[in-house]
């Protein structure tokens, strides 16, 4: 079982030095282009931005949410992130927006259809087919904890409904995770209420 560890510092400017630069993001409608020889796949995790409507099945992204994602791709340019992925849902789409075009990627969309639990397998398969990747996954409160877990071990389980600023970095080598990172980016979420944050567990 793998622990999350913290940081003291917020963003992942601090993984610039290893990342891979902006020349191997994917082009629109490729398969990431993975630089020879390495095999280490990076995944970050996160929920999507703050949304406009509770009561809505599919709505768009609050302007808190839009100014999520733009801090998402603030601080993940320059993480050499080669392919995204999210849900049929129009928060994760908008969330992974702006990285995706300042990257030239075109994310791959992996519907919720027959159950939550298929698409999160369908996920994890899609990552462990592209070993050597740098992965976002862009998901929702209910799904991101439990991809970290079927990669890494460990039952993070949902994230509460007021959480999202978490940025969940995992590193994995042979299929295999390695290193298990708990980040944050943009607004800070506000202190944890009777559901406990995954920085407070």
């Amino acid at each position: 079982m793998l622990l999350l560890s913290r940081r003291t510092a917020t963003g992942v400017s601090i993984l610039a030095a290893a990342a891979i630069s902006a020349c191997a993001a994917a082009s629109a409608g490729e398969a990431p282009v993975i630089p020879d020889g390495k095999t280490e796949t990076t995944i970050y995790l996160v929920r999507h931005g703050e949304k406009m409507s509770e009561t809505e099945r599919d709505p768009d992204l609050s302007e808190k949410g839009r100014a999520r994602a733009e801090s998402l791709a603030v601080a993940l340019r320059d993480s050499g992130v080669n392919m995204i992925i999210t849900s049929n849902l129009r928060r994760t789409i908008q969330t992974a927006a702006p990285l995706a075009k300042l990257r030239h990627i075109r994310p791959k969309v992996i519907p919720i259809e027959s159950s939550v639990e298929t698409h999160m397998r369908n996920i994890v398969a899609e990552i462990n087919s592209h070993p050597g990747a740098t992965i976002l996954v862009v998901g929702h409160n209910n799904t991101i904890g439990h991809i970290a877990s079927k990669l890494a071990g460990g039952n993070i389980g949902d994230l509460c409904t007021d959480e999202y600023a978490n940025l969940i970095i995992i590193s994995m080598n042979k299929g295999r995770a390695t290193k298990i990172l708990l980040e944050s980016y943009g607004v800070p979420d506000p202190p944890s209420g009777s559901c406990p944050h995954l920085r407070d567990r």
